[in-house]
């Protein structure tokens, strides 16, 4: 039982880093690629499902498109399309098992299946 205990906290720790880093390379982006993450990040929480854990390999993800185009020069609209709830949205279908909206609407078909399988018994 302590070394579980000592496991989870010695995770949980790595987790606290892992997130300081990941707040640093969000700031280290030019002003107007940070402008456009924050807004994407602030919005693609609203869909994470669990602890997060799988929205948070979803920002990564991101956030390393965003430090290449950076790199490379590009204009983050040239990233992300003018349309940025279109990107979001785009990412989240991908996503979709990993995502509030995407349990509850397996739920759903799951639902509508058990009931019409009862019904015709």
């Amino acid at each position: 039982m302590p070394n579980k205990i000592f496991s989870t906290l010695k995770f949980w720790k790595q987790e606290k880093t892992d997130y300081k880093v990941y707040k640093k390379r969000i700031q280290a982006l030019p002003k107007d690629y940070q402008i456009v993450f924050k807004e994407i990040e602030a919005f693609m929480w609203n869909f994470a499902s669990g602890d997060g854990r799988g929205m948070m390999c979803v920002l990564m993800d991101i956030l390393e498109l965003f430090e290449s185009g950076a790199q490379e020069g590009k204009n983050v609209l040239n990233i992300v399309g003018d349309d940025v709830s279109d990107f979001c949205d785009g990412i989240l279908k991908e996503v979709q098992t990993q995502t509030w909206t995407g349990k509850k609407k397996e739920m759903l078909n799951q639902s509508i299946h058990r009931k019409l399988e009862k019904q015709g018994d």
